[in-house]
């Protein structure tokens, strides 16, 4: 599904189209939301993904005990021990930010899969899983769920595919014409994509890589 319909370009333009028109009109629609979703390093709407991670060989789970200072009355000081663990393993997804996480499971290295709970075993975090037990190293994590960023309440998001349509379209046209008239005409040359300028304009959605 495209962020920017095919008869929202023909509203932003005030024009019609006909059919061989209206399908290459798609067809830049669908490319410049690819476009601005590998700028961007994550996709612009909402979607399922599936994916598959393994925890790094070195990784050592933590799972002694915490100091924790107990001021009592404010005289003493006493050192006590809680079962509290301090450390916890983070795994990044790909297409975040995250809005619901349908399943994790986890097969260690020679192992059954194991699905784990919310709460119990992990909590989300916008842009992963925070993981406080059921992962060793090596184990094999598959994760169901649903993120990106949701392109419908952005509205800068399809003004500037609109833009860029409009361009791309409008000199497409120009062009065609030129060919079926057997002349040159004095157009523009054709300008493809993003323009600088819109992509600084992007950086505050962009994802930083790691």
């Amino acid at each position: 599904m495209s962020l920017v319909t095919v008869g929202d370009l023909k509203a932003y333009m005030d024009v019609t189209f006909t059919t061989n028109e209206e399908r290459a009109a798609q067809m830049v629609l669908e490319g410049l939301q690819v476009e601005l979703e590998t700028y961007l390093r994550r996709p612009v709407e909402m979607r399922t993904f599936r994916e598959s991670h393994v925890v790094p060989a070195d990784y050592v789970p933590y799972s002694g005990n915490a100091p924790f200072y107990d001021y009592g009355d404010g005289d003493n000081v006493a050192i006590v021990e809680t079962d509290m663990m301090i450390e916890s393993y983070i795994q990044s997804l790909n297409s975040t930010p995250i809005t619901e996480v349908d399943s994790v499971t986890v097969t260690p290295p020679g192992g059954d899969p194991t699905v784990l709970t919310e709460g119990g075993h992990y909590v989300v975090r916008k842009y992963g899983l925070e993981f406080f037990s059921g992962v060793a190293a090596n184990s094999k994590i598959d994760v169901v769920y649903t993120g990106g960023l949701d392109g419908t309440d952005i509205a800068y998001f399809k003004v500037l595919i609109l833009r860029a349509a409009t361009r791309e379209t409008q000199n497409m046209h120009d062009d065609v014409v030129g060919v079926k008239d057997l002349e040159t005409r004095n157009v523009a040359p054709l300008e493809t994509g993003f323009t600088e300028s819109e992509k600084s304009m992007l950086s505050r959605w962009r994802r930083r890589r790691v």
